[in-house]
């Protein structure tokens, strides 16, 4: 087999014929989460049910169930032998980043792979290949710079900044996980390294007993590793697939209830230094405490027109980072009933703010948008989530105590509400 160094191809050259050709990515070490080069994708794009394959030894945990699924697949000689076998495209990319399986030249033609694995088996797997498509759905496209320039610029952005963290992990003597840690967290371990670190600095600025400054929020936002969320559909923007967007503190969950997020457990110091920044610069407008349940983290998109629906009482907001443009647009007057279509809304009724000088209180149940914008922008908002009155004592008492959320009781809500028309 000859080795090719995939770093050194140019995506029009990584795969010169579908499922032919030899590749092998260079060796990963276990336990990096689940985000992989461009040129894996690319690669793996490639493959057809009859592309040859030869799997090395079981390189899973011993008792994992992707131990036992690998072991179903482990004696496959084709890509379609292996989806057969139980192997997933997750799989496929998995393991050839860390050259757990080898694709060998002279694949099988389409009816000798139907005749070796059966047609529906065959037809299953040239389906589950024909529609993957890249990261979290975002298109890759060979035949398609812009969308490829815009992933590999996103990809460098997401480089540079994990080589920031894993820097920063090393000067704070930050404890190196086990796999077995971080495959417990559901986290990936970059994405878990990263918020580690966000936690790690907001607890020594808290430390310090200083006031928290905007400064200490951004760079406790600029070192938080932010999840690809593909469920936050009111927001984005068209062909956007996920953007980057977290929730700590407690919101009304269909698969929990009235809890905190997990993050929230995890993590208590970095949503106790972003709530204490809140407390030590309060936004004028009110003359009430305000109080809050959770706060909604934002990176590097502007949200289109949209209505929050499970929000009770105002918000706040406020973004950080260095960056033009990004001012939010809100609409005070949208409270009639039955609610008007969000594009029938005239701009001129919208209120324009520069959420990079001043924190806002709004109503997130009316409509509001955000400019497009150019450079890094983090945005923060503060919110109670509907529900509240469900959450548990413990739950309640550890969101106060341990994360510094200011949270209302039904007297806090109501003279909140009165204050903010």
């Amino acid at each position: 087999m000859v080795k090719t160094t995939l770093k050194s191809k140019t995506l029009s050259t990584i795969v010169k014929t579908r499922g032919q050709g030899a590749y092998v990515a260079k060796k990963s070490e276990r336990g990096t989460g689940m985000k992989f080069k461009l040129e894996t994708y690319t690669a793996v794009m490639q493959f057809l049910p009859g592309t040859r394959v030869k799997y090395g030894p079981n390189p899973k945990r011993i008792g994992s169930l992707s131990f036992a699924r690998y072991a179903r697949y482990q004696n496959a000689k084709t890509v379609g032998e292996s989806l057969k076998c139980g192997a997933k495209v997750a799989d496929l990319l998995w393991e050839f980043e860390r050259e757990d399986f080898k694709v060998l030249g002279g694949g099988r033609s389409e009816a000798q792979e139907i005749a070796a694995i059966g047609k529906p088996a065959f037809e299953k797997a040239k389906a589950s290949l024909s529609s993957f498509s890249g990261p979290n759905g975002c298109p890759v496209k060979l035949n398609d710079p812009a969308a490829v320039q815009k992933l590999q610029e996103e990809e460098a952005w997401r480089t540079e900044r994990l080589q920031k963290v894993t820097k920063r992990a090393k000067d704070m003597n930050l404890k190196v996980e086990s796999t077995e840690e971080i495959e417990a967290s559901t986290e990936s371990a970059d994405i878990r390294l990263q918020r580690r670190v966000a936690d790690a600095i907001s607890r020594q600025k808290l430390a310090s007993g200083k006031k928290i400054v905007e400064a200490d929020a951004q760079e406790a936002l600029e070192h938080w590793g932010f999840s690809e969320s593909t469920s936050r559909q009111n927001v984005m923007q068209p062909g956007q697939k996920y953007v980057y967007s977290d929730t700590i503190g407690a919101i009304r969950a269909r698969s929990y209830g009235f809890h905190p997020t997990p993050m929230t457990r995890r993590y208590p110091f970095f949503a106790k230094l972003l709530n204490k920044w809140l407390a030590d610069n309060k936004p004028t407008g009110l003359s009430a405490k305000f109080v809050c349940t959770a706060i909604n983290l934002n990176c590097n998109y502007n949200g289109r027109r949209h209505r929050d629906g499970n929000n009770e009482g105002p918000s706040v907001i406020r973004a950080f980072g260095k960056f033009k443009g990004g001012n939010l647009r809100y609409w005070p007057k949208d409270v009639k009933k039955p609610r008007v279509s969000l594009d029938t809304l005239n701009m001129k009724d919208a209120t324009s703010f520069d959420l990079a000088k001043n924190s806002i209180v709004f109503d997130g149940n009316r409509a509001h948008e955000v400019d497009p914008f150019q450079g890094q922008r983090y945005s923060v908002v503060f919110f109670t989530a509907s529900g509240y009155g469900k959450g548990k004592p413990k739950d309640v008492e550890f969101l106060r105590n341990s994360c510094g959320f200011p949270f209302p009781s039904p007297g806090d809500m109501n003279k909140l509400k009165k204050t903010f028309a």
